[in-house]
């Protein structure tokens, strides 16, 4: 079951999360460099959104930050806290 939860919501959490420094990431200078290269804007209706084209330099691991945000919020952790790894193991290829 999908949760209702809109890109603006994950973009407003995203802002709200950095702003109260609740974002952790050990300081990691490649990440933090990209932060730094974000261009949010604004669409019409009003949705926060990464621009990638108005970015000064690459901002891949933000959008990484993103998507694993709205994994989060969308679906939380089903499992009671147990990793999906514990029970089938990993995959290889």
């Amino acid at each position: 079951m999908l949760c209702q939860i809109t890109d603006n919501e994950i973009g407003q959490e995203l802002m709200k999360l950095t702003l109260e420094q609740k974002i952790a990431h050990g300081g990691h200078p490649v990440l933090r460099w990209m932060m730094g290269n974000i261009f949010a804007r604004t669409d019409p209706a009003g949705n926060i959104k990464a621009d990638k084209e108005k970015s000064a330099e690459k901002i891949d691991g933000t959008v990484a930050t993103i998507m694993a945000l709205d994994r989060a919020i969308r679906c939380g952790n089903g499992s009671g806290g147990e990793s999906v790894y514990n029970e089938r193991g990993l995959l290889i290829l």
